[in-house]
């Protein structure tokens, strides 16, 4: 268990107050670590119970009303909720460039969620589960304590609604979703991708000023140094060795890394087609939460969390990244034709229902070739990010002891993580991406 105590959230009733129904008092509130070590390495996660009360004026009124009690203290309500904070490592809050991630995150809920909804609705989607529903409830937010600062300090923080408590949970990393679980988060993320596709044709003014100003393009690596940058490199070219690929595709993957780094560090953009639109861009098992029906079977809802990455770029990079990191199927060289398939006819559809203007642009031939262009430059997300999914558990430290250099750490991984990377090898192989 973690070592270090939660930080505190101060003026937590002064964040909660414009939300809260009139009257209410905040008096106090406990909170505990989220998450495990080695399952959110760019924020620190918190769940919070919040105990509220309303004010004697407003809870004499409703006893009035209902005649229900004759207690002098009111009721004590608890509020159960999950706080997102910056990271405790220094070296993580330069990693992971807080200071901008952390605004496109809160931008997510306050500003571009209300954004998608209304243009769904102006659409009529308003059937029961048309509206778009992957995203979380998100209380508040604020950067700081001080309403003049603008730099993420220790008293920022984002409030949610506690999904565990509401019964969605999520999957193991290191097992991922299967075949049916996949198609089911593909089907979600075309609604996703389609929403944003069809604003920025539709109301190109609206998505200009509520939505693409949040998603500018950052290098997420910029934060790191040039000696834990060559670190890094030596280890995915020691990884893909040790694979035991032969030594051309060796060289090739080696080398498409490297190239794929360079467009990275130097905020390379897709080419703009009707397939780009507003990315997750961190789509992996850990950043979902599924619900299940009575059975525990069936999944009824699914929610997306943690939007520090979003960016404008081609849907290829948030479907193939999801694919590749997230998905347990053990024909997956032969089945992912099939997953491509799916995702289009779902984002197709979702496309002509929101009177996409140039449906004729949206084919199956033309989304292969997006693919195809697109594809090869995703590598090096992919590949750094499977250190992370196959990560040993018990390998991870508490959030004390966690900096940069774990991720090259050799215990870190073991043989499920060489073999994945062997795959993803040989699919970019097949398929002349690298």
């Amino acid at each position: 268990m973690p070592t270090v105590p939660p930080p505190a959230i101060r003026d937590l009733e002064g964040l909660l107050a414009p939300v809260l129904p009139a009257g209410t008092r905040v008096l106090g509130y406990e909170s505990e670590y989220l998450t495990a070590p080695g399952d959110n390495y760019g924020s620190t996660m918190l769940a919070v119970t919040v105990r509220t009360a309303q004010d004697a004026s407003v809870q004499e009124r409703r006893e009035q009303k209902d005649n229900s009690s004759n207690d002098d203290q009111p009721p004590v309500e608890l509020l159960h909720l999950v706080a997102k904070m910056r990271p405790s490592s220094e070296e993580f809050l330069e990693i992971f460039q807080i200071d901008i991630t952390f605004v496109k995150e809160a931008a997510v809920y306050l500003k571009i969620v209300p954004s998608l909804l209304a243009l769904q609705r102006e659409q009529g989607f308003d059937g029961d589960g048309e509206l778009i529903d992957v995203f979380c409830r998100c209380f508040n937010a604020r950067v700081s304590l001080d309403p003049a600062v603008e730099k993420v300090d220790q008293d920022g923080v984002m409030l949610f609604e506690n999904l565990k408590l509401a019964g969605y949970v999520t999957a193991d990393r290191r097992k991922g979703f299967n075949r049916e679980l996949a198609r089911y988060v593909l089907k979600k993320l075309a609604l996703f991708h389609a929403i944003p596709i069809a604003l920025r044709y539709l109301k190109p003014d609206v998505f200009e000023a509520g939505i693409h100003k949040y998603l500018v393009k950052i290098d997420i690596d910029a934060g790191l140094s040039q000696a834990t940058l060559r670190q890094m490199m030596d280890v995915f070219r020691q990884d893909i060795l040790r694979t035991g690929v032969e030594a051309g595709l060796a060289g090739r993957a080696y080398a498409k890394i490297n190239e794929c780094h360079r467009r990275q560090a130097q905020l390379i953009s897709d080419q703009l087609t009707c397939y780009c639109t507003m990315l997750h861009n961190d789509l992996w098992v850990n950043n979902m939460m599924i619900k299940y029906d009575p059975t525990g079977q069936v999944p009824c809802s699914l929610k997306f969390v943690d939007f520090q990455l979003i960016q404008m770029d081609s849907l290829v990079r948030d479907v193939i990244f999801f694919i590749i990191t997230s998905v347990n199927d053990p024909e997956l060289e032969a089945q992912l034709d099939g997953y491509f398939e799916y995702y289009f006819q779902q984002l197709a559809a979702n496309l002509a229902r929101l009177q996409f203007p140039s449906q004729d642009e949206l084919t199956l031939v033309s989304f292969r070739e997006e693919i195809d262009r697109v594809a090869p430059f995703e590598l090096y997300h992919i590949v750094s990010m499977l250190r992370v999914v196959l990560a040993r558990k018990e390998s991870i430290p508490d959030q004390s002891e966690q900096d940069a250099a774990l991720f090259f750490n050799d215990n870190l991984v073991e043989e499920d993580y060489y073999r994945r990377l062997e795959v993803t090898l040989r699919i970019y192989d097949q398929r002349g991406w690298i």
